[in-house]
């Protein structure tokens, strides 16, 4: 038998220690403030690139939708979602670095 099979104790070693949030650490400031400017992510987005963005994962409170499901819904090619799925994340990124 192989020792990278699981044990009863666990994988491959047993969880000797537990870890637990330190609620009086410090924040992390960056985190804080990304999500303080979100809402500004998506201003220099297209509307179909927003739409697809939101709808894909879930963002809003909308459910997560596949592509088939979005070309379904939009009457837009799967191509082009999948075009403004990547040109909205670029978007996205760009403004991240």
């Amino acid at each position: 038998m192989s020792t990278y099979w699981p044990t009863e104790d666990g994988w491959p070693y047993a969880d000797v220690e537990r870890e637990e949030a330190d609620l009086g650490a410090e924040c992390d400031d960056d985190l804080l403030s990304l999500r303080a400017r979100s809402s500004h992510l998506f201003d220099d987005l297209d509307p179909l690139e927003r739409q697809v963005i939101e709808s894909r994962f879930g963002l809003g409170g909308a459910p997560i939708r596949s592509m088939k499901q979005l070309q379904h819904d939009t009457g837009v090619p799967r191509a082009d979602l999948r075009e403004a799925l990547g040109s909205g994340l670029g978007k996205i990124r760009s403004h991240l670095i």
